[in-house]
């Protein structure tokens, strides 16, 4: 555990983290970044990044590490200063940088009905925060405006750290991915995120999203729960419906075995068909990190 620090006249416990996966290609260096783009997300549970070769289309790292403990803004700074990557890798001049960040406090506005200079009237939508700044960002595929309200702390910590990144919250990229890659114009698709302590859920009718959020889920039975209740609420005809799970669900698992007490179809999302996995990349189940990958179709 790491030491207490002060910060603002409170004290806070910084948080220590285990490393679940690391995988570099030993190809790859620094004079390399500038043909590479570097993608973060920042979980509730778990920090993850990315870099993709854009020149020859494939993976070069995945990485994530464990937050052990529920962080508040201040400590996740903190825990994002002490990897060893802010003194090496994320200094490299990558071509671009991209971050989301799970939140639950975001509200959808369909591109007709969206006007510029309202964003700040549409965040009254949102859960009052204190501190906080407003993001604004399209998810086209779903031709929506995505407003976010992100911690004015960590919102500028991560523009220090990182430049001009594109931050963006996790909707974006799940909600991109999956649009581009798994829509059927005359099928409905029904598609889970599943994580340790929380879910993504998406629903699809002939292409136009129809359903999205992201929920506190801590076992498969409240998972059983989201379902159930998702498809009565929505009258999804779970005969007719594809599903694709992604995240940190295997075949057989308790969650996999909820899945398809309600559904026939079931598949996982693949993050090859977004860029190329290498050999050293053959152990990880390419639907885990989907939605991290998935943030090479956000601009």
């Amino acid at each position: 555990m790491k030491e207490l620090k002060k910060y603002s006249g409170e004290t806070i416990l910084l948080l220590s983290m285990n490393k679940l996966l690391h995988l570099i290609d030993d190809e790859f260096q620094s004079q390399n970044a500038a043909k590479c783009d570097l993608f973060i997300h920042l979980g509730f549970e778990t920090i993850q990044y990315a870099i993709l070769d854009k020149v020859r289309d494939e993976l070069k790292a995945l990485v994530e590490y464990e937050l052990n403990a529920a962080w508040s803004p201040i400590s996740l700074i903190e825990a994002i200063k002490s990897l060893p990557e802010c003194e090496k890798e994320f200094k490299y001049p990558f071509n671009k940088i991209k971050i989301s960040f799970d939140s639950y406090q975001f509200t959808f506005i369909p591109k007709e009905l969206f006007t510029e200079g309202n964003v700040l009237e549409y965040s009254k939508f949102i859960e009052n925060t204190d501190a906080a700044d407003v993001l604004c960002k399209p998810i086209p595929a779903a031709k929506i405006q995505n407003i976010v309200k992100i911690n004015s702390d960590l919102h500028l910590a991560l523009k220090n750290i990182f430049g001009e990144a594109l931050i963006l919250s996790q909707a974006n990229a799940f909600i991109q991915g999956i649009s581009k890659y798994y829509l059927q114009s005359n099928e409905a698709s029904f598609f889970i995120d599943i994580h340790g302590k929380h879910i993504q859920i998406a629903y699809f009718e002939n292409s136009n999203l129809l359903f999205y959020n992201i929920f506190d889920c801590v076992n498969a039975d409240e998972l059983n729960y989201f379902i159930l209740n998702c498809i009565e609420t929505l009258g999804i005809d779970v005969q007719n419906c594809s599903v694709m799970l992604s995240g940190k669900v295997v075949k057989d698992d308790q969650s996999f075995q909820r899945v398809e007490k309600y559904f026939d179809a079931i598949q996982f999302t693949d993050s090859s068909l977004i860029v190329k996995h290498p050999e050293k990349f053959n152990e990880v189940l390419k639907h885990s990190y989907f939605p991290l990958i998935s943030l090479d179709q956000c601009e």
